[in-house]
């Protein structure tokens, strides 16, 4: 069987820790972005695994070739963050993770289809990845 993939979306300072944690243990992952020059910026840094969608267009989510495993959105941007989940869920049944510092979005992202919320001052969720 294909590799799952790991997709990270929400490129703060922690999603970009988040994905060091995942180099690191040799998790494969792809990014997931809605920004022509953050994924310029990726690839630059060397992340060839770089998915770009355009959020606002919902027939252009088209579902990509490869196994998703699980998902973590790292909260940027409430709006963004929600067509990210809604994204996503539209291409997987697998567990969708938010990591926000905010308290009032819990029952939004859970009617959009995340899985998880969690609340994390510091945005460490490594504890969160199984072998």
């Amino acid at each position: 069987m294909e590799d799952e993939h790991i997709i990270v979306a929400g490129l703060s300072e922690s999603g970009k820790s988040f994905m060091r944690t995942l180099e690191f243990h040799g998790l494969p992952f792809k990014v997931l972005t809605n920004s022509k020059q953050e994924e310029r910026q990726l690839r630059r840094q060397g992340f060839d695994n770089v998915i770009h969608v355009n959020t606002n267009d919902r027939k252009n989510w088209n579902i990509h070739n490869f196994f998703i495993r699980e998902v973590f959105i790292f909260e940027s941007s409430f709006a963004l963050s929600c067509r990210f989940v809604q994204c996503c869920r539209s291409w997987t049944s697998k567990p969708i993770y938010v990591i926000t510092q905010q308290w009032n979005p819990r029952a939004i992202y859970k009617g959009l289809g995340a899985d998880h919320i969690v609340y994390s001052q510091n945005g460490e969720v490594g504890f969160l990845l199984r072998k």
